[in-house]
């Protein structure tokens, strides 16, 4: 039998969508995108309109092509949405700041992602002028800005340009996004995002994402995956809405929550968070029966607070996740929340997780090891200064993440640790959630945070940091003798400190470096 004539074969690339574009076609006058501050709405014809135009000013007068960067420096904010959208249809990278880090801190990670445009709003245009001028960005636009000298008005320039229309030869691995990492264990590092990446986060949440109708009140920091990428970017891909905040205010996100007529079906955010929305006046009054989905990350959520949202008829899910891991990693099914509170959930369905010991194998069910991922919505790596990728995998292409987590029979994570934040006493291993875990129980306590210290008897000790609730005290005898019939006698911290509220960074997560800088004595 004659075998078909073999020819040479042909590389095709697989090439990105407009998502504004495709919803625009099909869900015209829906809305894509609220603002609760200024009460702005845009359906997703008005938001491609805007997105074009934005674009084709991003091109035509500022020189915006292929991979270059665009920084943003602002409050939560509709705009945002569309400047990302705008960088996406051009094939450029948004690059938007932590604005609560210090100016020698911004001016930093602005020079080595050296942007061609700086986009900023009226509270922090100063800043974002030093920054401009600093790397020499040659171009600046703002909204609400006091300043038309400094910064060119962002509506003004919308309004003259000419749409910049969708591409159909921008590949699937181009970078979106540069996203710096929370910097909870040491200097933030900017995480590269893909067409690809988002796509497959989309996938991995799928089971979240009911489509059109579903809208999310999103009052997370944009500069982050948990306020860009993790739930908005999916949501808003697969024709659902978002209505912003400038910053989280639980009286004012318990007024909307708590409101079905302005129908919103997901919210996600830290345990702090929602502990302090469990806290408002309102709270036994207000009607969640539309809240559909409730996801809770960043931190281990107490049995006491799942326990009272619950009682509300909210299921808080638990799930795991970080800046260049997806963002998903793990989510917690909704009927197995109660079941499992100490879990962050199973794995997403294109996820590989392996746990791996210290000596390089697989960690047996029940057994901690460090997260280590390999799947196509970890990010192919981190932003270098000359603007390459540092891809920060293992040989056979796995990413370690730091994280120290165990598994379960049945499938269920129990995050541990960051393997950096587990110290030795004694020659032992503690984990500092563990402890953690144990303290936040105790009627007296709020909030607290673990840190290993050194100690010339033991090599560290543990220091546990906590806040008490109004009218309590304790002593470090009482917290040893608590934890001591909860845990083994060398995990009990021996050292106490008492503060009004702990460090944590704008995603509510405990800074551990802050704690770290108090003194040992």
């Amino acid at each position: 039998m004659r075998q078909p004539e073999r020819r040479g074969r042909r590389t095709v690339t697989d090439t990105a969508k407009d998502w504004v574009r495709s919803n625009a076609v099909r869900l015209g006058d829906a809305v894509a995108l609220e603002n609760a501050e200024t009460g702005e709405r845009l359906s997703w014809r008005q938001l491609d309109e805007r997105v074009g135009a934005l674009a084709g000013h991003l091109r035509d007068t500022c020189g915006v092509g292929i991979g270059d960067r665009v920084l943003l420096l602002a409050e939560g904010d509709s705009r945002t949405f569309e400047v990302q959208f705008a960088c996406i249809r051009l094939g450029a990278i948004l690059v938007p700041l932590n604005w609560r880090l210090a100016l020698p801190e911004l001016l930093e990670l602005a020079a080595e992602v050296r942007p061609a445009v700086v986009i900023t709003d009226g509270v922090w245009q100063e800043t974002a002028l030093k920054i401009a001028e600093t790397v020499r960005a040659g171009h600046r636009l703002g909204w609400r800005c006091s300043s038309a000298a400094e910064f060119a008005d962002y509506e003004t320039a919308l309004a003259a340009a000419a749409p910049a229309q969708p591409r159909t030869d921008l590949p699937m691995d181009l970078p979106t996004h540069i996203l710096h990492t929370s910097g909870t264990t040491g200097r933030p590092k900017g995480a590269v995002t893909t067409v690809k990446t988002l796509c497959w986060q989309t996938l991995n949440i799928a089971e979240c994402l009911p489509g059109p109708g579903a809208k999310q009140l999103n009052p997370m920091p944009l500069f982050h995956a948990g306020g860009l990428t993790t739930i908005a970017t999916p949501l808003l891909i697969t024709g659902g809405a978002v209505l912003t905040m400038r910053r989280f205010d639980p009286g004012a996100v318990l007024d909307l929550l708590g409101d079905p007529a302005r129908g919103i079906t997901h919210f996600t955010a830290p345990p702090v968070m929602w502990a302090s929305l469990a806290a408002q006046p309102g709270f036994s009054a207000a009607d969640f029966t539309v809240l559909s989905f409730a996801q809770v990350a960043g931190g281990i959520p107490s049995p006491e607070l799942l326990a009272r949202w619950a009682h509300r008829g909210v299921v808080l899910q638990q799930a795991y996740g970080g800046t260049e891991l997806g963002p998903a990693v793990t989510g917690m099914p909704r009927d197995e929340t109660l079941a499992h509170p100490a879990s962050c959930g199973r794995a997403v369905p294109h996820t590989h997780i392996r746990l791996v010991a210290p000596d390089g194998t697989d960690a047996a069910p029940g057994e901690v090891g460090e997260v280590w991922l390999n799947g196509p919505s970890v990010t192919p790596g981190y932003w270098r200064t000359d603007g390459t990728i540092d891809p920060s995998r293992t040989g056979d292409g796995w990413f370690r993440t730091g994280d120290a987590a165990r598994v379960d029979d049945d499938g269920f994570y129990y995050l541990v640790d960051r393997v950096k934040d587990m110290y030795k006493s004694g020659g032992e291993n503690v984990a500092s959630a563990e402890v953690e875990r144990v303290i936040i129980d105790h009627p007296d306590v709020l909030d607290v945070a673990v840190i290993g210290i050194p100690d010339d008897t033991w090599g560290e000790v543990g220091r546990a940091f906590v806040v008490l609730r109004p009218g309590s005290t304790i002593t470090l005898e009482e917290l040893r003798d608590y934890c001591g019939a909860r845990l083994a006698r060398y995990k009990s911290p021996r050292s106490l400190v008492i503060l009004d509220h702990l460090p944590r960074n704008t995603t509510g997560k405990v800074s551990k470096p802050a704690l770290r800088s108090y003194p040992v004595g």
